[in-house]
């Protein structure tokens, strides 16, 4: 298995982090240590570990706006609104060019 490892150097130390998992970090002064360390403890964390699926029966939580959508469904004003919007808009655009 191929796993990315994102290396950096932080005061003269060389630390390489899996990306897939995060807690395993790994610091040294060469290069080549620090990913001699996070290999060595990734291999130790799956040959004693093991990767299991949970199904969580979880309902969404209600957006707190989702009382709001489409209260303007039948509104007769709203296309009057929006199109006083977007002149209003343009004003300002034009406006701005002036200068």
């Amino acid at each position: 298995m191929t796993y990315d490892v994102l290396l950096t150097k932080q005061d003269d130390k060389f630390v390489a982090r899996v990306c897939q998992w995060p807690a395993i970090v790994a610091e040294s002064d060469t290069e080549a240590e620090a990913l001699r360390k996070v290999q060595t403890h990734l291999q130790s964390l799956l040959a004693e570990g093991r990767i299991v699926q949970l199904e969580l029966d979880t309902q969404p939580e209600e957006h707190p706006w989702q009382q709001f959508a489409g209260m303007f469904a039948n509104d007769p004003d709203w296309e009057a609104f929006q199109a006083s919007i977007r002149e209003y808009r343009e004003d300002i655009d034009r406006d701005s060019h002036k200068d």
